[in-house]
């Protein structure tokens, strides 16, 4: 069985692959800080990890609150990781984001024009950066717009569905965007795994979705009616999932965005 190691082991992505993948693989959950790299080397020697997983990291609300903090967890720690993962020959799956990119009426392949506009979204590439340059062994998944049960609050799903039942009045763009269910993405890792990808992939359902609709669609299975302002200025951020489907993964699309 392989042994996989993971950190960030409580997030929502990862949970939900140790939930799915626990029979089938060996996963090793890194239960400590990632900047810790002497405790992080210790734990993937003495495991014999084969491949890990970063899944850890702050998120784009945190990155804007604690500056430091994010420099030191989404670029600093990534950069130590991939230091030693190339010297014992360790293949490295980053969870990247389309944070990355940058919004576009066309839908976005890994070709796409790169312009982070967020301290999360340029370490999230300076990561991707500095991985392709030192690893030969490495995948890089850019996941668009996830959800599905049990989300925790930092989600767009997650969060209207807070602002809805707390009759919070609600002001976007008129925005589309991409989503892909969790499960999805944790069934997309272990095909990547399987067939062993390596490279930049984009991973999305492909679909474009107005945010507007899909606000009115939460209210209206909520029975809790909302106060919505659509503003004029429009943007798109839709993944091209060409590469997967080439490489013989078929996103299942889902749209019950209210579970």
């Amino acid at each position: 069985m392989l042994n996989i190691g993971i950190d960030g082991f409580n997030s929502y992505v990862a949970a939900n692959f140790c939930n799915k993948y626990r029979n089938k693989y060996k996963i090793h959950k890194f239960k400590s800080d990632i900047n810790n790299i002497d405790k992080l080397k210790i734990f993937i020697k003495k495991k014999n990890i084969s491949i890990f997983i970063r899944f850890a990291g702050l998120s784009r609300y945190k990155c804007d609150l604690y500056p430091k903090k994010c420099l030191s967890s989404n670029y600093n720690a990534n950069k130590s990781l991939v230091d030693f993962l190339k010297k014992n020959k360790i293949k490295l799956i980053f969870i990247s984001s389309s944070h990355v990119y940058e919004k576009s009426n066309k839908k976005i392949s890994e070709k796409s024009k790169i312009n982070p506009n967020s301290k999360y979204g340029k370490y999230k590439l300076k990561s991707e950066n500095y991985i392709s340059k030192h690893l030969d062994k490495y995948l890089i998944v850019r996941i668009f717009n996830i959800y599905g049960k049990y989300q925790p609050e930092g989600y767009f799903i997650s969060d209207i569905k807070e602002k809805i039942r707390n009759k919070k009045s609600i002001s976007i763009n008129n925005s589309q965007r991409d989503f892909i269910h969790v499960d999805e993405v944790s069934r997309f890792l272990s095909f990547s795994i399987t067939k062993n990808l390596e490279g930049i992939f984009n991973l999305g359902s492909g679909k474009s979705y107005k945010l507007a609709n899909i606000i009115m669609m939460i209210s209206n299975k909520m029975k809790i009616k909302c106060n919505l302002l659509v503003k004029t200025k429009a943007d798109k951020l839709v993944s091209d999932i060409t590469l997967i489907k080439k490489n013989g993964f078929k996103v299942k699309n889902e749209k019950n965005f209210s579970i």
